[in-house]
């Protein structure tokens, strides 16, 4: 039997956005290229199981990707609106670090419709640990933004990917909701600045999730 065909994450995103009435997709894979989790947000014009059946059939058209429906998630705004967090966008603006001793302190700011957001995490001060501190900072600012507390979980990071000779950062965030837990992750290259390649790596995973944060 044939390998399966490697299709990236953004060929399948872009398919499944295609569909009728699909506002914003997210897949999540393993390190084989398998997909885990296909996260859906559409309006509330069709019911959700079409829209799966939808995703289902599309994946199969296109890439012969035969698809189990409990990997695909929808989720639905009402009236067909367009959520919030694609109204506005958490960005950048300052990342600090404090050290005093075997311990430090990271303070985060961002950013959006002039309106600034601080986050602040401690521990302790390896190198590592700084990163890790910064990916915290940003998504306690993230909370502050959105009037949530302890709605988001940094659960792992690393600052070692390299592709084409550009260092990427990855996260991997838990969103925790009244409907359960979403796995979210984000990248970005890091062009001059580790500490901002960080924070806009977070902000990536959880950006286009913000309206779903608190409810």
């Amino acid at each position: 039997m044939a390998e399966p065909q490697r299709i990236s994450v953004a060929d399948i995103e872009s398919v499944i956005r295609s569909l009728t009435d699909i506002i914003s997709v997210r897949v999540v894979t393993d390190k084989s290229g398998v997909i885990e989790e296909i996260h859906v947000l559409t309006d509330s014009t069709r019911a959700p199981k079409q829209v799966v059946r939808d995703v289902e059939s599309a994946l199969m058209a296109r890439f012969g990707i035969e698809l189990d429906h409990k990997k695909v998630s929808v989720a639905q705004t009402q009236e067909g609106k367009q959520p919030r967090f694609n109204e506005s966008r958490l960005k950048f603006s300052d990342v600090s670090i404090s050290l005093n001793g075997a311990k430090a302190e990271a303070v985060v700011h961002l950013r959006n419709n002039g309106e600034a957001h601080t986050g602040t995490a401690a521990g302790h001060s390896s190198s590592h640990n700084q990163l890790r501190l910064i990916a915290t900072a940003t998504l306690r600012a993230v909370e502050n933004s959105q009037g949530a507390d302890g709605s988001l979980v940094l659960e792992d990071l690393s600052s070692a990917v390299t592709l084409s000779g550009r260092n990427i950062v990855v996260v991997f965030v838990s969103m925790i909701t009244p409907r359960g837990e979403d796995c979210l992750t984000g990248s970005a290259i890091v062009k001059q600045d580790l500490w901002k390649g960080v924070v806009n790596a977070t902000l990536d995973a959880v950006n286009r999730r913000l309206g779903a944060v608190g409810k």
